[in-house]
């Protein structure tokens, strides 16, 4: 099966001599960081909305959403993995950190919109919950839509359990298949047909090495290189 619009993600461990920036969290509530902004885009960290920034540190209950024109991309502190955010969502991000090995229980709560995930090596746990769904990744490329009730899941690649929080039904949506969590909770599935995946407008900056540098609570500084790529390859 071709699907029209595939938004390929490529996390590079490699350093590129293009250009880097650093950016220090405080604390073990740091949980991601902000790798690319375009349009309205803005953080509330503290109650109060202010405009979003390339490399802004987020911590455990941050939100973001983004305006009509508004694009975003974040990356996790444990794992590398990327979450990218369209036009009109809002989103509240949760972390709880293991103190041992450093990884996150991470969790992206959507309120409305559209977001990508690019799970790459997966450190702890990942879940994207909506108002009447939770997915569980597996390690995995996938799209969650959700608005007017509904819930849809779209796995481009490895695996996403989906739970229906009104009925508790579950179902594993292994690549090129969707769910869709309706207004009554029942989840219905399928192959994923031309056409139903989102526009993948380009949301990134030109190709950086970004360095993270962030501390924990004991006071030892952690070091985290990302090279991200943003691609959109010709359907053939």
């Amino acid at each position: 099966m071709k699907i029209h619009g595939h938004y390929t993600i490529a996390l590079v461990l490699l350093l590129l001599l293009v250009s880097t920036f650093s950016a220090t969290a405080q604390d073990a509530k740091s949980i991601a960081v902000l790798i690319s902004v375009r349009g309205l885009v803005e953080v509330d960290a503290n109650g109060e909305w202010t405009p979003a920034k390339f490399g802004q540190v987020l911590d455990d209950g941050a939100r973001l959403r983004t305006g009509a024109d508004g694009f975003a991309s974040i990356v996790f502190t444990d794992d590398k993995t990327q979450v990218k955010f369209r036009p009109g969502t809002l989103v509240t991000l949760n972390a709880t950190r293991d103190q041992e090995d450093y990884t996150l229980a991470k969790r992206v709560n959507m309120d409305v919109g559209q977001l990508f995930a690019d799970v790459q090596e997966q450190k702890g746990s990942m879940r994207v919950a909506t108002p009447n769904s939770v997915a569980s990744v597996k390690g995995t490329q996938f799209w969650v839509l959700f608005g007017s009730g509904q819930s849809q899941v779209l796995t481009l690649d490895g695996l996403v359990q989906v739970l229906s929080l009104v009925t508790g039904q579950s179902s594993d949506v292994g690549a090129g298949f969707q769910a869709t969590v309706g207004d009554d909770g029942t989840i219905t599935t399928g192959s994923i047909e031309e056409g139903q995946l989102p526009d993948t407008e380009d949301v990134g900056e030109p190709s950086k090495t970004i360095e993270i540098r962030f501390t924990d609570e004991d006071g030892n500084v952690k070091t985290m290189t990302i090279d991200v790529f943003d691609t959109n390859p010709e359907n053939e």
